[in-house]
């Protein structure tokens, strides 16, 4: 019979799981408190969660949650890095932490409703943010408008600049 702290921390678990971008699984046997405690704090000051949670809790928060199903990931202790804002941030994140980590290890992660190997965390890493990508699209649009803006102007350019000749070579100021 679940007691009503666990009914809690799977309820509470399945609603972050629901509003997730990018979900990592991690392994942090090994680990300090200090440790877990500085990982923590860095995860939340770039708007993520990071929970050490119990295997059976966590298999039931995702079944509840409709996500990727992780069961077999979920061997030994396992943490989860819980990203709401930016799919690749989340990986770069936890990638990042474990170059200087020689405790952690990756194990998988969710990405909607698709199970993600370490390789395919490690490629979603690798690629530009969010707001990159939308500063590359912009760019990519902008450069051609301005070039367009440029033609249709040089016309109207053009004869202001002769009329304009042509007033000072007729003593006029304009």
């Amino acid at each position: 019979m679940p007691t009503q702290r666990k009914i809690q921390i799977v309820e509470s678990l399945t609603e972050k799981l629901r509003r997730a971008k990018a979900t990592v699984l991690v392994q942090t046997q090994g680990m300090s408190v200090a440790e877990q405690t500085d990982m923590r704090q860095k995860f939340r000051s770039g708007g993520m969660d990071f929970q050490v949670v119990k295997n059976t809790l966590m298999r039931s928060a995702t079944h509840t949650a409709e996500t990727a199903n992780v069961d077999e990931i979920l061997v030994g202790p396992t943490a989860v890095v819980i990203g709401y804002q930016d799919e690749a941030s989340v990986a770069k994140a936890v990638l990042d932490y474990i170059k200087t980590s020689k405790t952690v290890t990756l194990k998988g992660g969710v990405l909607g409703k698709q199970k993600l190997t370490p390789a395919q965390l490690e490629s979603l890493s690798k690629l530009p943010g969010r707001d990159q990508l939308r500063a590359q699209a912009v760019g990519t649009v902008q450069g051609p408008l301005s070039t367009a803006a440029g033609l249709v102007a040089a016309p109207l350019r053009d004869l202001v600049q002769i009329l304009h000749n042509y007033a000072e070579k007729q003593g006029a100021t304009l």
